[in-house]
């Protein structure tokens, strides 16, 4: 008898100590437990995976899906974090959930997950390349933009995205030197890839992704560089033309 009041008084003690911690999810069986929950990261862990096996990647690069960082700003607004990144220390790519808010399609995901395994799989050089990423991390940016533009397409993803993606959160810095950002301009990085796109893969710029707003935006925001470079390309051809 004393054993089993031993035993009771323990459980409800536990019972009480815990009880902030349990959460309930009703309706559960072992056919729709995944259903129910990790569809965030079932769908980055799926592209991601798409990505590495089209292109034939060996290098190992864990993927992780974290909650954002909530913070309050001094007008009540409540803020998350949105960005995604590689640990280049251990070659890992892990995605904030705040990002959610501004994917619209598995293309533009694919894009974020291009760019950051482009750079682990960059810090597989060694450390003489982490110390350079590390030092020139600019140009380690332009480099992963265009290295996704690759991935995404041999993976059967749009490469537009990177632009609509890039132009949703692309940040533009008052300066574009120094030690006070480790990114260039966003608007730099956009014409970087729409000039690679347009070089490379210029089929895609017929596509259905080429008439939503974040496209259309960019091509209003840089009219003036988009229209400099088509000039550009239009005096090489002639060149070209001439000399044969």
């Amino acid at each position: 008898m004393k054993k089993t009041l031993i035993i009771l008084s323990l459980l409800l003690f536990s019972s009480f100590t815990y009880a902030d911690e349990v959460v309930l999810i009703h309706d559960i069986n072992k056919d729709n437990f995944w259903a129910k929950q990790g569809m965030e990261v079932d769908k980055v862990l799926n592209v991601s995976n798409t990505i590495m096996m089209s292109n034939k990647i060996s290098k190992r690069v864990p993927i992780f899906v974290e909650k954002s960082k909530k913070t309050i700003t001094m007008n009540g607004t409540v803020t998350e974090t949105v960005n995604a990144y590689s640990d280049l220390d251990n070659k890992s790519v892990t995605v904030l959930s705040g990002l959610f808010n501004y994917i619209d399609n598995d293309d533009e995901l694919a894009y974020i997950l291009a760019h950051e395994i482009a750079h682990s799989i960059e810090a597989y050089g060694g450390f003489f390349k982490y110390m350079s990423m590390t030092s020139n991390s600019k140009k380690y940016e332009e480099k992963a933009d265009l290295t996704a533009l690759d991935y995404m397409v041999k993976a059967g993803y749009n490469p537009i995205a990177a632009i609509t993606m890039g132009n949703k959160i692309f940040t533009e810095p008052m300066w574009d030197w120094g030690f006070n950002s480790s990114h260039p301009k966003g608007s730099k990085r956009l014409m970087n890839m729409y000039k690679y796109i347009f070089i490379k893969y210029p089929e895609y710029l017929n596509s259905s992704m080429t008439k939503l707003p974040a496209y259309k935006n960019f091509e209003y925001s840089l009219a003036n560089d988009i229209k400099e470079f088509h000039q550009k390309q239009k005096k090489k051809a002639i060149t070209a033309d001439e000399i044969l």
